[in-house]
């Protein structure tokens, strides 16, 4: 029961400050451990409920508030659990209930749907890997939050309508670029995939001469495969804060763009006063683009010390000396080599098996990333919408770039 207190207190904490995607995780964790928990059914609905409201797609959208009154319901059911008297939170989970209720026919839709009446792919391995992806939440969907549901084994989630002055021509190049960052953490997530699934010795790693350094260590095309689908996927978050400040228009210099430095107003390295927000982001009612401010903090931020995301707490180091230094990767059942670690400056030893680990745990996040991005920029659109002038006019639809065509041989 106190775990099932602590994922939900935590999840909530999540919730609160825009990171929806990973308190619907912890809210589940703590379902796995007591399916009947109230307060985790409960905050779960209002949580599902949140995030569907932020939603461009209005069929997604629906999907979503059928779960979440769903949720909602079953935190008022005889059989939820509650250690004591929680009536306000009940009273408070049935008024998020009805207003569900008054907003679409909840039935009508509930019967209308199919979650799993869609393909998982042609052959048996894409069956596998578009399996493996589902209970992993790695599609860029938001309904893979829902769970392993055939209906979200695809990534369609792009970005929103984009709205442009009648002088500025042609296709936005933040469409590009947030095609480019997709097609990038869907390349990692494959690569990570094939990486850990990888049986035998490739031939490419046949009759490479290489010393036995006696740690045991981990070296073959798999090894690598995971390696770079570390890279592909964390190097998104600095792209992230690069479309920001072009999207936001925040005037940083491009060579001083980043995740962790986009948040606050330049400051000197030796100034011990604490950072301060930038103008633009004091008061701004934009929850997905909070989401991404929290989730710098668990990455970047050296002086946040009560992470929330423990488990993001090494990856920026693993990240350093993967890309600078020396990431030792050693066979799981080394021990002499993980107990030395990082105490060696040049280099950061870890299993085979946690590397990957954190390699899945930076995919989950580069891909909460990339929705909160999505979200954030359709909150953004739905700001400026109101203010929009006259000369604010015209409609250019796109086209989607067809399977075939990826080949670039026309």
């Amino acid at each position: 029961m106190h775990q099932c207190q602590i994922f939900t207190n935590l999840a909530n904490s999540f919730s609160n400050v825009g990171r929806f995607i990973e308190a619907i995780e912890l809210w589940d964790r703590a379902l796995r451990l007591n399916p009947k928990f109230g307060m985790a059914r409960g905050n779960r609905g209002y949580g599902l409920s949140s995030y569907a409201r932020g939603f461009y797609d209005h069929g997604h959208a629906h999907v979503m508030l059928v779960a979440a009154h769903d949720a909602l319901r079953s935190a008022r059911a005889k059989s939820a659990f509650y250690e004591g008297d929680y009536s306000p939170a009940k009273a408070f989970f049935k008024e998020q209930e009805d207003q569900i209720a008054t907003q679409m026919p909840v039935a009508k839709f509930r019967s209308s749907i199919n979650l799993n009446r869609h393909s998982l792919g042609r052959g048996a391995a894409e069956k596998r890997y578009r399996t493996w992806c589902l209970h992993n939440r790695l599609f860029i969907n938001p309904l893979n939050d829902l769970g392993p549901m055939a209906v979200a084994a695809h990534d369609v989630l792009t970005l929103p309508s984009i709205t442009r002055s009648v002088r500025q021509r042609g296709v936005p190049p933040i469409i590009g670029f947030f095609n480019q960052m997709k097609q990038e953490f869907v390349s990692a997530r494959y690569l990570y995939y094939d990486g850990i699934h990888a049986e035998g010795v490739h031939y490419s790693d046949r009759d490479v001469r290489l010393y036995n350094t006696h740690d045991y260590p981990a070296y073959s095309l798999a090894v690598e495969k995971t390696r770079t689908a570390f890279r592909l996927a964390y190097s998104l978050f600095d792209k992230i804060g690069f479309f920001l400040n072009d999207y936001l228009e925040l005037g940083i210099e491009p060579t001083q763009v980043s995740f962790r430095s986009l948040w606050h107003n330049p400051q000197k390295r030796s100034d011990p006063k604490p950072k301060t927000l930038r103008n633009r982001f004091v008061d701004y009612k934009n929850r997905p683009l909070r989401g991404l401010f929290w989730l710098s903090k668990d990455l970047f931020d050296a002086h946040f010390l009560s992470c929330m995301e423990p488990d993001a707490a090494d990856l920026n180091t693993i990240r350093n000396h993967l890309e600078h230094k020396y990431l030792h990767l050693h066979l799981e059942w080394a021990p002499s080599a993980a107990s030395r670690s990082s105490a060696n400056e040049l280099g950061y030893a870890l299993s085979r098996a946690d590397f990957q680990a954190k390699t899945l745990r930076v995919l989950q996040l580069s891909r909460a990333a990339l929705i909160y991005l999505s979200l954030a920029v359709h909150r953004e659109e739905t700001m400026r919408h109101g203010s929009k002038s006259d000369s604010l006019v015209g409609q250019m639809v796109l086209d989607t770039w067809d399977d075939d065509w990826k080949r670039g041989d026309f």
